[in-house]
């Protein structure tokens, strides 16, 4: 269910949704959300050796711990029934669930999370039926994503395994028409993101290329018609038909992720008639 109201939250696709502007019991008020912001860089300092000064590398970012602060407000003879459901919603999961969010003038926005539980104490609030509570969750990825899930096709292309060597993310302007051999894929983020690829047979020694950074995945794999091979740049995961890991067919191994705006996607095979590649993904945010 996609959050229509701005500055709500809701954990998983069927929870309950906090901060709405609906004016009955029960309702959830959110007085502060922690952990939105840039998540924790993983800093390494050094010493320089014979000289003042130092270094420090901080490429990569920790997980995000997320924390809700926020009022409770219900009738009081159904306080309880009302967090045991909060609670339920919140209770630590083994898988990651969708985190959404609405912020004004962007569309909906999700973190993957693992709930830690609602924390509150019991206080004379109570009586009037009103608790203050602390929401918590981590996000192992720390990358905010756009709910929508986009998925690109791509088509077979006889040219894609010698392709080019330079960007193709322009439009040809020599020797005839434009090439419509590939396609463009846009991350409207702005950070890198990790595709999944999907190959879909009939097809032998596939190869996927994005032109326009200079990156290749190929393998040395024949699939018969309606055979896929799932390729997950996140985990760098190759698995037959999604479940029969593959990896040892990868002849090439340029792990690439998608780019802040658009990248060039060139799909190809030694025998390929037929065959189709998938691009999905959510474009990210820092």
């Amino acid at each position: 269910m996609p959050l229509t109201e701005d500055l709500t939250f809701m954990l998983s696709d069927t929870g309950v949704v906090l901060n709405s502007d609906s004016s009955g019991l029960p309702f959830v008020d959110v007085i502060s959300v922690v952990g939105l912001d840039n998540a924790p860089y993983r800093e390494t300092r050094r010493e320089r050796e014979g000289a003042d000064g130092g270094f420090m590398d901080a490429e990569f970012e920790r997980g995000r711990d997320l924390l809700i602060n926020a009022d409770i407000y219900v009738d009081s003879s159904v306080m309880e029934a009302y967090l045991d459901s909060l609670k339920s919603n919140y209770a630590p999961s083994t898988v990651l669930v969708p985190f959404y969010f609405k912020s004004p003038g962007v569309e909906e926005r999700l973190l993957f999370v693992k709930p830690l539980g609602l924390k509150y104490d019991w206080e004379q609030l109570r009586r009037i039926g009103q608790a203050r509570a602390q929401f918590t969750m981590f996000a192992e990825d720390p990358r905010i994503y756009t709910s929508t899930l986009t998925s690109v096709d791509v088509a077979f292309s006889p040219g894609a395994l010698t392709g080019f060597g330079f960007n193709l993310a322009f439009d040809f302007g020599f020797g005839g028409a434009a090439t419509t051999d590939g396609t463009l894929v846009n991350n409207s983020g702005n950070r890198p993101t990790p595709p999944i690829f999907t190959i879909t047979g009939p097809c032998t020694d596939p190869t996927i290329r994005d032109e326009t950074y200079g990156n290749v995945l190929a393998f040395s794999i024949t699939l018969e018609a309606g055979q896929t091979l799932v390729i997950d740049t996140k985990y760098k995961t190759v698995r037959l038909d999604g479940t029969t890991n593959r990896r040892n067919t990868m002849t090439v191994f340029e792990w690439f992720m998608l780019q802040p705006g658009q990248t060039f996607i060139r799909y190809g095979a030694s025998v390929g008639v037929g065959s189709s590649l998938n691009v999905s993904f959510r474009s990210a945010w820092r």
